[in-house]
């Protein structure tokens, strides 16, 4: 009777063990998945956006961007309007892959990639 109770004891901490070593490995498991999706979505917009990769993509060479007066130190683009509309939408999505891990902000308020 003691090497039954002894053997249902040992299991239950061998499974208890076992478990808990799956929680972390979900754990892990559904931050990559998050980060996968992110990616995806990423890509799928630059996709879309440039049909493929078919089309440029906008962005401009580094030779051709200018430091506008007042631009609190962004590059802006010449002839390229930043209005609060233009310019909260891709805020939010920074934040997004911020929050997921894509991105590190620093603290000015800038992304970097990690």
């Amino acid at each position: 009777m003691v090497d039954v109770l002894t053997w249902t004891i040992e299991q239950r901490m061998r499974l208890t063990e076992r478990a808990e070593l799956l929680r972390k490995e979900l754990a892990e498991i559904d931050t990559e998945l998050g980060r996968l999706e992110a990616a995806e979505v990423v890509f799928g917009q630059w996709a879309e956006a440039t049909d493929g990769g078919r089309r440029p993509s906008g962005i401009v060479d580094s030779e051709r961007v200018a430091a506008g007066p007042g631009a609190g130190g962004m590059r802006l683009a010449p002839g390229r309007e930043l209005t609060p509309g233009k310019v909260d939408p891709v805020r939010g999505q920074l934040r997004k892959l911020a929050d997921r891990g894509w991105l590190k902000r620093t603290g000015s308020g800038r992304c970097l990639p990690r």
